[in-house]
């Protein structure tokens, strides 16, 4: 998953997917009503699948993930992408004007997990450090957990979703069903909560 706002010179990619499922095989079987273990395989793939459907949909990671935020200033407020929710900033690494690479300190910024999407901001009375001019991309990188800390947190509308698209995926393995086409724009239905992530006003 790679996303990118080029005219900002901001990129983001996911360093470390999910380690668990927003769903169980069962739960994706009994939405679809089978009941033999002949391809348990094949409903593990449509269970990553939903959920990277919804995360794609929705633009926020559901299940705890590791991303990493590259820009080129700092700004007032820097909105992390697939932050809702955001957990937890790992660190902020930037490189001085002398080109060498710093972390930031946790004095000078805010972590704001309440905002959708969370976000970083700047203390007040705070300075944000100089960056190396000449360096043509990663001046600023950050390191950012988000989703839920448990599937059982998950809202029961996306759950919903996530259900209806892998049954979706199984009555149309060839896309070329139109009841598999409505199924799949039900689901998104149950995805609504849509987040949209919001370029910086870089400072100069």
């Amino acid at each position: 998953m790679y996303d990118v706002c080029a005219s900002e010179g901001c990129e983001w990619a996911l360093l470390t997917a999910p380690t668990e499922e927003p769903l169980s095989i069962a739960e994706a079987k009994a939405q679809a009503r089978v009941t033999h273990d002949d391809e348990d395989g094949v409903w593990d793939g449509y269970i990553s699948a939903a959920r990277a459907a919804a995360e794609d949909y929705m633009s926020r990671g559901l299940l705890t993930q590791t991303w990493v935020f590259t820009l080129p200033y700092f700004a007032d407020s820097i909105w992390l992408p697939m932050a809702a929710p955001l957990q937890s900033v790992t660190s902020i690494k930037y490189y001085d004007s002398a080109g060498v690479q710093q972390t930031l300190s946790t004095t000078i910024y805010d972590v704001d997990t309440t905002s959708r999407p969370g976000r970083i901001v700047r203390k007040p009375q705070q300075t944000w450090p100089s960056v190396q001019s000449d360096r043509i991309v990663s001046r600023i990188e950050i390191t950012y957990k988000v989703g839920w800390t448990s599937k059982e947190l998950i809202p029961d509308r996306i759950r919903q979703g996530l259900l209806v698209y892998v049954g979706y995926l199984d009555c149309d393995r060839e896309g070329l069903q139109e009841y598999g086409e409505r199924a799949r724009q039900a689901a998104e239905a149950c995805w609504s909560d849509r987040v949209f992530w919001k370029p910086p006003s870089f400072v100069w």
